[in-house]
């Protein structure tokens, strides 16, 4: 074995070495600079779908000015109505899996109601008359699971309470039928619930 031979064997571990090295150091500076690259963007604006109970499926525009807080609002519907809402989100974590605190509020424009007859399966009668325009608003509180909160694209799971107060303008012919009672009359019908709220969906952020 030669001199050079047992030159090159030694510098190739030393290169190897040498190689290693610089890759590590290499890492070890790009990664601060990915981190802020990262840290620099911030995903602001974007579209929310959900579906749940017992508000119905909505689309809502989103704002996010900070990592913490979102904002919300757009059209929803009930299949047998249409509204509107807007809510906040808080969003203490800025992590891919993130807890959230969630208040909404909403309102249900005048609709037919005695298509729940329909489903039923029971005829129509004078007494589903009471049961048309009827309006509700709502308020809701809830706290949810949030997958990829830090991504352009995020699922998420509500649980909470929601507040309703829904009117009935015409509820005489429910009265009457109730009381069976044909002289009964009776003003606008208002009815306040609090009933158990959930919701499923995703966020895609554009900017």
């Amino acid at each position: 074995m030669t001199m050079d031979s047992l030159s090159m064997r030694r510098r190739t571990p030393l290169l190897s070495s040498g190689f290693a090295l610089g890759c590590l150091a290499a890492l070890g500076f790009a990664t601060p600079a990915l981190a802020e690259e990262e840290g620099g963007t911030k995903h602001t604006l974007g579209l929310l779908v959900d579906a749940g109970a017992p508000h119905g499926i909505g689309v809502s525009a989103v704002l996010r000015p900070a990592s913490w807080v979102r904002l919300q609002a757009g059209p929803t519907t009930n299949t047998l109505s249409v509204g509107v809402r807007g809510g906040v989100s808080i969003l203490p974590m800025d992590t891919f899996i993130s807890p959230s605190f969630n208040a909404e509020v909403g309102h249900y424009f005048g609709s037919e109601y005695s298509e729940v007859l329909d489903w039923l399966g029971r005829e129509p009668s004078t007494t589903s008359q009471a049961i048309r325009d009827v309006t509700y608003n709502y308020v809701t509180g809830s706290v949810g699971l949030e997958v990829g909160a830090s991504s352009r694209f995020n699922f998420f799971l509500n649980v909470g309470l929601s507040y309703v107060a829904l009117t009935v303008p015409e509820p005489t012919p429910l009265i009457q039928d109730a009381a069976n009672d044909d002289t009964v009359t009776s003003g606008p019908l208002h009815v306040r619930a609090t009933i158990p709220s959930v919701k499923l969906g995703f966020i895609l952020y554009f900017f």
